[in-house]
This record gives C-alpha cells, structure tokens and sequence, in this order.
C-alpha cells in the first residue's frame, strides 16, 4: 500500500482483464468496482479479485503492508475497515481542515489554535485518541486542496471510499495468499458496499473521497510532498480513466 512503490509512470490507464477468469454476478462486479481504481492504478485484473500473482509475493506484501500473516489478523483488518478505518479520525478533523486556501497568516494561525485546543476533546467523544487525531490534523492541513470537492470548494464529507476501495485491494492478497476463502472475502466486500454507497450519490465522487482519504492517510504516514503530489496525480488518472472509458466498470453499473 505504500507509496513508494506506487510511483512507476504508466502512460495509458488500460485495464487488466483475465480471459479466463470466473464470471462475476452482478453484486460480486459492484463490489469489485469499489476497489478499480487500484486496478486501475496498479494494473491489476479488474475483473477477478486477484492480483494474478502466486501466495509468497500476497502473504510478503500482507505483512509488509498490512501486518496481516493469518486468518485472524485478516479478520481483524477487514474489521478496522468496516467498523471505523480513517474515516472516524477524518470526522474530528474535517471541519477545521474546511477552511480557505488564501487565508492571511493571522487567520491561520487562529485557525490552527482553535484546532489544537478543540480536537483532542472533540476526539475523545468519538473515541479516538487526541494525540492521534490532532497529528492527523497537523499533517493534513497543507494538504486539504486535495480534500475537496471540484465545485463547490470544499472540503469532502466523507473517506468512506477510501476505507472501502481498501477492503477490496487487501482481499485481493489475502485470497491469494491462501488466509481466508473467497466467500469470505466477497462476505467482507459486500459490507464495504453496505458502508459506502450510502455517503456517496455518484462513482464521480465515490472517486473524490477515495482520494480525499488517501491523501489524508499519506500526509500522516509521513510522505513527503513531493511523493504524496505524484501519488495523488497516478489515482486521479486512474479515475478519469474509470470514469470515462467504455470498459469501464464504474460506466456499466450505476452507482
């Protein structure tokens, strides 16, 4: 999941069909669609949920990535996702995060002030940590252009997208890597539909929150700006690409 490895230039945003692969039903293409813009991204089946690699290179970047080695910490990972993820850390910071991008020093200093002193309280009511929400904050904050709608300017609601577009990219590894079955993971993947569709009226800005989160997530992890602006270019590509190519999943299915 890391960005570093996510960098390589690809010049056409093809998708990744396996010709042999099971065919989907209609409800196991939806929620595969929620994760396509990884399979766009990354090159990978959009079509299957594999990555068309073999168990060792699944079970390495599970543990890399995810710390995920067995059947319990998949669970437990696929439980992370769906009960809360980013998105609970996202709602005690978005509504600072929501402000101006031309604002005077002064105003952002206030800004910044107001913040530190409330989030860490606002956080414990929702049950996070305040050291980890206000950091969050702290990360994001030079990044919050990239947190926003295109019209109006604002910052997203919701990183539901993001959340949900992991569930189907990890269940890819596990089901490779041999730690749970596939109607496990499609069981997981229909719960990531359940949670998502509902935050989001079109796979336009499905598309808008997944980046949202990403960024969010990156700015903390401690990326640089220059990493986190060729990542965030790489899945936008990935997007326009889902959003407009007659191939596209996002175009069959109406979100």
């Amino acid at each position: 999941m890391g960005i570093l490895g996510k960098l390589k230039s690809i010049v056409d945003f093809g998708f990744k069909v396996l010709p042999d692969a099971p065919p989907l039903t209609e409800r196991q293409e939806r929620g595969l669609a929620l994760g396509a813009v990884y399979a766009a991204g990354d090159y990978l089946p959009i079509n299957a949920l594999t990555t068309a690699g073999d168990p060792h290179t699944a079970a390495k970047i599970l543990d890399q990535s995810w710390d995920v080695n067995d059947a319990q910490s998949a669970r437990n990972t696929y439980r992370y996702l769906l009960d809360g993820g980013h998105r609970d850390l996202y709602t005690c910071v978005r509504g600072y995060l929501n402000a101006g991008w031309d604002l005077s020093r002064a105003d952002e200093r206030a800004r910044i002030e107001q913040a530190t002193r409330e989030i860490p309280a606002l956080a414990m009511q929702r049950g996070q940590r305040p050291d980890v929400a206000l950091n969050y904050f702290q990360s994001g904050w030079q990044y919050r252009a990239s947190m926003q709608w295109y019209y109006p300017r604002r910052i997203i609601e919701s990183i539901a997208a993001w959340d949900a577009a992991r569930v189907v990219h990890v269940s890819r590894f596990i089901v490779d890597a041999g730690f749970l079955d596939a109607a496990e993971a499609w069981a997981a993947i229909d719960a990531a539909v359940q949670m998502a569709r509902p935050q989001y009226p079109s796979w336009a800005e499905f598309q808008l929150g997944f980046l949202a989160g990403r960024v969010f997530w990156a700015a903390n992890a401690g990326f640089d700006g220059q990493e986190i602006d060729a990542d965030y270019r790489r899945y936008t590509s990935g997007g326009k690409s889902l959003l407009s190519k007659p191939d596209s999943p996002w175009l069959r299915l109406a979100w």
